[in-house]
């Protein structure tokens, strides 16, 4: 028999992982803003409350040295049936030039904070803009899904992708793993520097697809967020111009 502490336990971790958060406009809507490129960093709130932001801000100025340029190199595997195609692992690396990191680590200038139920989260961008106070507006996750989440709409122009990523202990583990997906997702489709091997297995209708991927990518932004709440799973929508994806080394 559950007692009544413990079912009264038992409702709250219930209750604080389906609950609905809010947040600043400017990290739902991040490639709404008109202020050049602006990346987001995060960090867990800890007893400092000066030292997190000061953290969060930090990490926002590293992730826009990776968004100015970032090399994604290495292989992965995908299970093509005719259910669909499944990923099966990689050993994918993502390099930013050291010197722009620790330049990024020390700058300083104008950085919007956001304090959340579990976490900080910081905005820099590269043009030092003041954002429009309707940007700054708290909203709430909306409950249905955005349009993106089942039609990317890449061009001739410019590619997106969609990175997607579990509910972790820390919500911005989910957030940061989001991102990464769809940075991978960014290079994978990048097309010209992505060699593919496949192997068909007779009598199956199944293929294991190998891929090589060596792709320098610059200026690539994130465009939108949503969190899922009945499905617990965070989705990302990152773009970039297909001029800024090339392959790595260039011949």
């Amino acid at each position: 028999m559950i007692g009544m502490r413990s079912m009264g336990v038992l409702l709250c971790l219930v209750g604080c992982m389906v609950r609905s958060q809010s947040y600043p406009r400017w990290f739902l809507e991040q490639g709404s803003l008109n202020c050049g490129l602006t990346a987001v960093g995060y960090s867990n709130k800890g007893f400092y409350k000066d030292s997190s932001a000061s953290q969060a801000a930090r990490d926002a100025r590293q992730n826009l040295a990776r968004q100015r340029m970032a090399v994604v190199a290495g292989d992965q595997a995908f299970w093509t049936t005719e259910a669909g195609t499944a990923w099966m692992g990689g050993d994918l690396t993502v390099s930013v030039d050291s010197a722009a990191l620790r330049t990024a680590a020390t700058a300083t200038g104008k950085a919007e904070i956001y304090f959340g139920d579990d976490m900080i989260i910081s905005l820099v961008t590269s043009s030092g803009c003041d954002l429009p106070d309707s940007m700054k507006k708290l909203s709430g996750m909306p409950v249905e899904e955005p349009s993106w989440v089942h039609g990317l709409l890449s061009t001739s122009s410019r590619i997106y992708s969609m990175g997607v990523a579990p509910r972790y202990f820390y919500e911005s583990s989910s957030w940061e793993a989001a991102e990464l997906m769809a940075l991978l997702g960014l290079a994978r489709e990048g097309g010209d520097s992505v060699t593919a091997m496949e192997k068909n297995i007779p009598g199956s209708g199944q293929q294991v697809l190998n891929e090589h991927v060596s792709v320098m990518l610059k200026d690539f932004e994130i465009v939108a967020r949503w969190f899922d709440a009945r499905d617990q799973v965070f989705y990302v929508l990152m773009a970039a111009d297909r001029r800024n994806i090339a392959e790595y080394p260039a011949e």
